[in-house]
């Protein structure tokens, strides 16, 4: 999907999901995962304005400035 607009997760999908880790679910759990998953999703979909080009690595702590 990229930068744009994220679609839905639907209950099949959170149960193929759940079989890729290894875990199974019947309709009706994996329906009611479905507004979970879809929040989570939402929320690592919000990284993507993260401008992480503004922030330069560190290759090294400097522990200077703990006391």
């Amino acid at each position: 999907m990229g930068r744009g607009a994220r679609s839905e997760i639907t209950g099949d999908e959170v149960k193929v999901l759940a079989a890729n880790a290894g875990l199974s679910l019947g309709n009706t759990r994996a329906e009611v995962l479905v507004p979970v998953v879809n929040q989570v999703f939402g929320l690592l979909h919000g990284l993507n304005a993260v401008r992480l080009a503004d922030t330069p690595p560190s290759f090294s702590f400097n522990s200077r400035w703990v006391e």
